[in-house]
């Protein structure tokens, strides 16, 4: 790759997260901030779609907070229950992972992919961690071109430090609300 391509990204990625950094001390809303986040996330690493997962505190599923790529309205329904599929497993490890074949991946959770239409095909999930505790995990889902990369991971892991922190900044002392099974 030539020089020039190799410093437009580097100053893409530098731009993104002095964003998200600032986004943090700024007063807009947890969603928005949350959902820029994701966002830049699926554009920095190439891919097609993201998510956002909370851990439920009450019930240690997993409850979709933010999703980009297409069918956004209905994802947010869906919950992974505990333990179950790749972001249960990164939130029960407390472990970040890169799947090149999700479809033959034991741990995926194939009910969502049935329900919506859509196929994974790629992913990385990493953890939100607040204060050393797994509170979330953040994917990145088909990379457009190409495979995902460990720099393309550390970048994940470097916007899941930025969403946790304002997580936790917006709930401090404050217990999300269990959201019913569905």
């Amino acid at each position: 790759m030539p020089q020039q391509a190799n410093d437009d990204i580097t100053h893409e990625k530098l731009k993104a997260m002095m964003e998200m950094a600032a986004l943090v001390n700024s007063s807009h809303e947890r969603s928005v901030i949350m959902d820029h986040a994701v966002k830049s996330v699926c554009r920095l690493t190439g891919a097609e779609a993201g998510s956002l997962l909370l851990l439920d505190e009450f019930t240690g599923h997993l409850d979709f907070e933010v999703v980009t790529g297409g069918r956004e309205e209905l994802l947010p329904f869906f919950r992974v229950p505990k333990g179950q599929g790749i972001a249960g497993w990164v939130a029960q490890n407390d472990l970040p992972i890169i799947v090149q074949d999700v479809q033959s991946d034991e741990r995926f959770f194939k009910f969502t992919d049935q329900e919506l239409g859509f196929t994974t095909r790629d992913m990385i999930a990493v953890p939100l961690r607040v204060n050393g505790a797994v509170i979330g995990v953040l994917q990145a889902i088909n990379k457009n071109a190409g495979a995902f990369s460990h720099d393309d991971l550390k970048l994940t892991m470097a916007f899941a430090n930025q969403i946790a922190a304002i997580i936790n900044k917006a709930d401090k002392g404050q217990p999300r609300t269990p959201t019913p099974d569905i």
